[in-house]
């Protein structure tokens, strides 16, 4: 069996969060993830053709990890309540990745259908444009995903404050944040 053959995508994307999870961003190349699965690193090529393939698939797991938690029906608040520390979830479970959700924004496919049930949430009780909702969704998640660099961008070396530090500046940041919102787009 050919080395292509032995592995596929899944198998490459999962190879990734190992890596980034045990070394760090730093040490994530196809040469690495190529050692990692015992193949060639062209054989890897076949399925990913580069890193920068490779670093969207991960942001795009990540993503869709966050948005298959959505809930239709919830106000709001809520619903971004809840993506926030999912979001967080996401990455305290792969700590590795926050260093890729940096650099790379999830593919707009992954979010397209949660567009609907975001805007349909944001207008219930907040007065804005679906560009403003979509930018403060966004910016949320940036926000999110910078708390967690804090915490986690030195992968492998363990974060440099007690756990309790860090879930009370997630707590007063994602609090603060969304209190910004309810302050300038509450209805």
């Amino acid at each position: 069996m050919s080395p292509a053959a032995r592995i596929d995508t899944e198998a490459i994307v999962r190879a990734a969060f190992d890596v980034l999870d045990r070394e760090g961003f730093a040490a994530l190349s196809m040469r690495a993830l190529a050692a990692h699965l015992d193949v060639k690193a062209a054989s890897l090529y076949y399925h990913v053709p580069n890193k920068a393939a490779l670093l969207q698939l991960v942001a795009d797991r990540v993503a869709r990890q966050v948005v298959a938690a959505f809930v239709p029906g919830r106000p709001w608040r809520e619903l971004l309540h809840r993506m926030a520390h999912d979001l967080r979830e996401a990455l305290r479970a792969h700590p590795g990745a926050a260093a890729v959700v940096a650099v790379r924004n999830a593919s707009p496919e992954v979010f397209e259908n949660a567009v609907p049930l975001v805007l349909s949430a944001m207008h219930e009780g907040l007065r804005l444009t679906d560009d403003e909702a979509l930018h403060l969704v966004q910016a949320l998640y940036v926000l999110v995903n910078g708390l967690a660099l804090a915490e986690f961008g030195e992968t492998p070396e363990p974060p440099a404050a007690p756990a309790a530090y860090y879930d009370a500046w997630f707590d007063t940041a994602v609090s603060t944040f969304l209190d910004g919102i309810q302050a300038r787009h509450g209805a």
